[in-house]
């Protein structure tokens, strides 16, 4: 067989990438039972279950701040579609999980958009969908990353002080005052009857 017809045959398959995150991550080994970098190839029926019970989930987190079982996420195809879609549950009756700035309380389900924000804990979690055409198998693909995905999607970020049309910030924080005694700009009409 060369290799151009095996090509033709192989399924395409539905990828969720999982980029992690942890404050601690370079001084702890929290994702060393991870198959970091690679892609772990699953079964659409079996649940992708995350939590530090290495005999009840098949990804372990190495952090006793984690939930025994803290989350599976479930394929599922809709009715007439051949994608594969996921949805994510909360496992933990402690840890709060947080899926795109909704709060998942103990066993509560919701469905994962195509790129999406999970916390719990500490740990920061993006989660995105590469779609294949595969509708009995999937992979996982985890990888670290250096900077909280929060960040980099600008959520939780403090805002920066409002700028007037002059480019001179709107207050001076020295003195909690205006930075001139009077308005540079004004849009009220004053109309003397």
């Amino acid at each position: 067989m060369n290799v151009n017809s095996k090509l033709e045959t192989e399924e395409l398959l539905t990828c969720l990438h999982v980029h992690l995150y942890h404050p601690n991550q370079a001084s702890r080994p929290l994702f060393q039972n991870l198959p970091l970098n690679q892609p772990y190839r699953m079964d659409a029926e079996d649940p992708l279950r995350l939590g530090r019970d290495g005999e009840t989930c098949i990804f372990v987190l190495n952090d006793t701040s984690v939930s025994r079982k803290q989350l599976s996420i479930q394929a599922y195809r809709k009715a007439g579609s051949t994608l594969l879609r996921f949805v994510i549950q909360n496992m933990s009756q402690k840890v709060k999980l947080v899926v795109g700035g909704s709060e998942l309380r103990y066993l509560e389900r919701a469905e994962l958009n195509d790129k999406v924000l999970l916390r719990f804990g500490r740990y920061e979690l993006l989660v995105w969908q590469e779609p294949g055409d595969s509708e009995h198998k999937f992979e996982v693909l985890f990888e670290t990353c250096n900077t909280p995905p929060s960040q980099e999607l600008g959520i939780d970020v403090p805002c920066n002080p409002p700028v007037m049309d002059t480019g001179s910030p709107w207050r001076s924080f020295e003195n909690r005052g205006p930075a001139s005694p009077e308005p540079l700009e004004s849009d009220e009409t004053i109309v003397l009857v």
